[in-house]
């Protein structure tokens, strides 16, 4: 007599059906380690989202402090601006923002007729655009106005070809140079940014120079 078969369904996998029987064996015997774990699993998602929001909405604060210090900058009102820049600082100097309100503290002070080189430092460490040479021209004059020639050379020499500023800043060591009495390298780059055909504005000032 021929032995029965047992019924199995069509299609089915035994060994993938093993497999599951298998890992839910193993969960069932350490199912407080493995409870654990989904529980520290949830709890660290909810953190990373409550983080994430926090985030979001410190971003969002930030930026209307931002609007309200320019309204104040562009109608001139700059001590309300100062005020709220330093309210800004306490509560925002870590969002990607804070570049601008550096932006802002040194217009205000070239407004007011100051210099102060740590905002400006601060902000071209912060810069990772071209705009950094700028900055780093703001510095070189800085340097200057106090009377330390060297330093201010120096910055100016790092700013390259390439820079979007190199013109205005071969223009300010220029005049630096004639003023410290150096004629014949001031005139050079006098020369140099006469001849170029990008910018007139600059061949024209070098040219009053010559």
């Amino acid at each position: 007599m021929e032995k029965e078969k047992l019924p199995l369904e069509k299609d089915v996998d035994i060994e993938l059906e093993y497999k599951l029987y298998s890992i839910y064996d193993k969960i069932k015997k350490h199912w407080k380690i493995f409870l654990g774990l989904v529980i520290t699993l949830f709890v660290i998602t909810a953190i990373f989202y409550y983080l994430k929001e926090q985030k979001e909405e410190k971003y969002q604060k930030a930026t209307v402090l931002l609007s309200q210090i320019s309204d104040k900058l562009f109608s001139k009102d700059y001590e309300n601006a100062k005020k709220l820049i330093s309210d800004f600082e306490k509560k925002y100097a870590d969002t990607d923002i804070y570049k601008v309100v550096l932006a802002y503290k040194i217009i205000i002070n070239n407004e007011e007729g100051k210099i102060d080189k740590t905002d400006a430092e601060k902000l071209k460490n912060l810069l990772k655009t071209d705009l950094k040479s700028n900055i780093t021209e703001y510095l070189a004059y800085s340097y200057y106005k106090e009377g330390k020639i060297n330093e201010a050379i120096s910055l100016l020499d790092t700013i390259k070809q390439e820079n979007n500023n190199y013109l205005s800043a071969g223009l300010l060591k220029a005049f630096i140079l004639q003023k410290e009495g150096k004629e014949a390298e001031a005139k050079n780059i006098f020369t140099q940014i006469k001849d170029n055909k990008k910018y007139n504005y600059f061949s024209v000032i070098a040219r009053e120079n010559l």
